[in-house]
């Protein structure tokens, strides 16, 4: 991927999980709560197969189908950039976005997916999640920031 597509290094890239894209959508997390957990200029990007996925869920019926529509237009709304070089299953996307940009940016996934994040912290990635008792956004391995 090229850094040049992002802008460069400038910020931190916040790669986005479904989860955490969904609770956006729902307002339980406000897309400025990354700011403050960053504390300094980030840019949102996102796989394609992360919106596939969204797709697959906003073709059903029901709350969740709403709330996946919702969730695709928040996705254009607030400009996340959508990164095609990584076709896959959501998770395997995100993994291999984040391990080729870790070399070259500061880059955190953002997800409540327990399993991704698991693997995630193997790969020496740092992430966020949403935890719930405390009502806001924390970081799960952190130490690049």
């Amino acid at each position: 991927m090229e850094v040049n597509r992002l802008g460069g290094c400038n910020s931190v890239i916040v790669v986005l999980d479904t989860s955490i894209i969904i609770d956006i959508a729902r307002g339980i997390i406000p897309v400025s709560s990354i700011g403050d957990v960053i504390a300094g200029a980030f840019k949102m990007i996102v796989p394609r197969g992360v919106l596939e996925e969204l797709s697959r869920i906003a073709e059903s019926r029901g709350l969740k189908s709403k709330i996946a529509r919702r969730a695709l237009k928040l996705v254009e709304e607030v400009g996340v950039i959508i990164v095609e070089e990584f076709p896959g299953e959501a998770d395997d996307a995100i993994t291999a976005l984040a391990l080729s940009l870790k070399s070259l940016c500061r880059v955190i996934v953002a997800t409540n997916d327990r399993i991704l994040r698991r693997r995630l912290r193997e790969a020496g990635i740092p992430t966020m999640y949403y935890r719930r008792a405390r009502g806001g956004l924390e970081v799960d391995w952190y130490p690049v920031f």
